[in-house]
């Protein structure tokens, strides 16, 4: 009989281990998301709080798409390596779909359209658009698109910094005649933080979409583009989209999807 039991007790605790092992199996791990630490209002950390229009949208697209995550807040020049690296799985945090990435990265759906803009001195009469700035000092972020145009600006000196608030403060003190950066981020400042020091002159120019990035193959940008599309539909992004911009969207996900293939189109029959 004591054999018996013995063989019983040792079926149960197989069977248990079993179970235990099953179920550990069955647990989501946690997709690691790369934000940026200082890029209002899209992405940003205050008093260890993660805010910004992104973080909302992707806490709506996760609960849609049933995505399990962990958001890691990092400066800008370390979202492209780590999503490289496999430090992080995905990266939202204003990140423009370019041609030059895409061999590297694979890109959700945009959600988002904006574009540069020339901020300069408010007591400077002489910078009055993009078309002012050769032979000027002009400052913007390293690595950012906005970094890409003002390099191809004949005659301009670039100075690059790594947080955008660096950017602000060369101009507010003086030490450059001007700043290229997004559109929405500048806005931002102006509100916030300029402090009348500093005005946007010219047209927003260099249309940009934002997107999720995550590595070649990777495999959450289709869950990611669902989500997009759900919450485009039920309302939860126009609401977000107001709620951070005081305004309602010109253009749905949906609309700047379309524009941006068409123009990629038209660019790639182009360039044959």
């Amino acid at each position: 009989m004591v054999g018996n039991r013995s063989k019983r007790g040792i079926a149960l605790l197989a069977v248990l281990l079993v179970m235990l092992a099953a179920s550990g199996c069955g647990k989501q791990e946690a997709v690691k998301v790369g934000i940026e630490q200082n890029f209002r209002p899209f992405t940003y950390t205050e008093n260890g709080d993660k805010k910004g229009f992104e973080v909302d949208l992707w806490q709506a697209i996760a609960k849609k798409a049933d995505i399990k995550y962990e958001l890691v807040p990092m400066e800008h020049g370390e979202l492209i390596k780590s999503v490289k690296s496999g430090a992080v799985d995905l990266a939202i945090a204003g990140m423009t779909v370019s041609n030059a990435r895409k061999n590297n990265f694979e890109y959700s759906s945009p959600y988002f359209q904006t574009g540069l803009v020339v901020l300069t001195s408010t007591d400077n009469g002489v910078i009055k658009s993009k078309e002012d700035l050769a032979q000027k000092v002009v400052a913007t972020k390293n690595g950012s698109t906005a970094f890409n145009y003002a390099g191809e600006i004949q005659g301009a000196k670039i100075r690059s910094y790594s947080n955008v608030a660096d950017v602000y403060n060369e101009l507010k003190n003086n030490t450059v005649d001007a700043a290229i950066f997004d559109e929405r981020n500048a806005h931002d400042f102006l509100q916030d933080k300029a402090q009348g020091q500093v005005k946007m002159v010219g047209e927003m120019f260099n249309k940009e979409r934002y997107a999720v990035v995550g590595k070649k193959r990777n495999k959450y940008i289709g869950k990611v583009n669902k989500g997009i599309e759900a919450v485009s539909k039920d309302g939860t992004y126009e609401t977000m989209y107001t709620k951070w911009f005081g305004a309602k969207p010109d253009q749905m996900p949906d609309k700047i999807k379309k524009d941006m293939e068409y123009e990629m189109q038209h660019e790639t029959v182009k360039g044959r």
